[in-house]
């Protein structure tokens, strides 16, 4: 659950209240092939039918650095210069992107953006290539085509409703990058899911 103090609770024993926003994290592993992923839900406050316009911009920045990574990851190049790559075509998308992940600025007008793509396979994260600060070895390996990677995010956005303060979208789906550029296992999560 997250809130406007940031991740608020993480398998406790907090009960879920209406206007809660769930993320959860998780995989599947079958055959000693895993996947690693994200999904959103948004409790309904009494009265309210729809998603938060300020809590739906928040995750439409986060679909729109998605479309980025999905767009410019090709392989024959290396993990670090796709990286460099995509760090400033965010940037000039418009985004802030960030040095250390779960630091946005407090400044309400910059999306805070931090990307973390890594490889899949035999575990969550596995032993490819990695477009993410987290593996600086591994952003030195050329991206092949049959990589599996795990394209995520995290994108910060000013929700006005909490006094400024900033709504981390983590989005991740696995992917596979062919001759054509990256192609997705499966339909992508394209939208916050609502509990009534």
């Amino acid at each position: 659950m997250t809130g406007p103090d940031g991740v608020e609770a993480t398998s406790n024993e907090r009960i879920i209240q209406r206007g809660d926003l769930l993320m959860i994290d998780w995989g599947v592993g079958y055959l000693n092939f895993y996947t690693d992923m994200k999904r959103h839900a948004y409790v309904l406050q009494e009265g309210e039918t729809h998603l938060p316009d300020s809590i739906q911009k928040a995750f439409d920045n986060g679909r729109a650095v998605r479309d980025i990574l999905k767009q410019n990851i090709k392989a024959g190049r290396t993990a670090g210069e796709t990286y460099e790559l995509l760090n400033r075509l965010i940037g000039e998308a418009g985004f802030t992107v960030m040095e250390t992940f779960n630091q946005p600025t407090d400044d309400p007008d910059l999306i805070d953006v931090i990307i973390g793509c890594h490889s899949v396979g035999n575990l969550g994260h596995g032993i490819g290539p990695s477009i993410a600060w987290f593996n600086p070895e591994r952003m030195s390996y050329m991206i092949q085509p049959t990589n599996l990677f795990s394209i995520e995010l995290f994108a910060y956005t000013a929700i006005p409703e909490w006094g400024g303060k900033k709504l981390r979208i983590p989005l991740e789906d696995d992917a596979i990058v062919t001759e054509r550029g990256v192609e997705w296992l499966y339909p992508v999560n394209q939208e916050v899911l609502l509990i009534r």
